[in-house]
């Protein structure tokens, strides 16, 4: 019985990391608050501290993805090019004020991100899995 569901659940989990996660998947409190419509908080959030942004929840609220504690190690640990989405979400909150407007950059970022970290997020979902 054992061996049946653990190659029913090793199935599934290799079902998962081929097909590509939604943006839901990756952020589910922002794409709620995205969907939903953001509030000025929301949107100062969004602005302004990368480790609560967009970006930040994909990373899990590490912190990993902004230099916050260890800056020199980012190439090693985090990724230059999400540093980079994040200050692109960041301007976008600052300068627009319609949710409608991240549509694009919500689709470029999801593409880097089953690209690049898909894994995070799947480890992620395994261990909420597991509890």
């Amino acid at each position: 019985m054992v061996k049946l569901e653990l190659h029913i659940r090793t199935r599934t989990e290799s079902q998962r990391l081929q097909s590509d996660l939604s943006f839901e998947e990756i952020c589910p409190n922002w794409s709620k608050k995205l969907r939903e419509g953001m509030d000025e908080m929301d949107r100062m959030i969004l602005a302004r501290d990368s480790k609560y942004c967009v970006v930040g929840e994909a990373w899990g609220f590490t912190g990993k993805q902004t230099g916050y504690y260890v800056a020199p190690l980012i190439p090693i640990i985090g990724c230059w090019t999400c540093i980079k989405y994040g200050q692109k979400f960041s301007k976008t909150a600052k300068n627009k004020k319609s949710c409608d407007n991240f549509g694009p950059l919500i689709a470029e970022f999801s593409k880097h991100w089953n690209q690049r970290h898909k894994k995070i997020t799947m480890a992620r979902q395994s261990s909420k899995d597991a509890r």
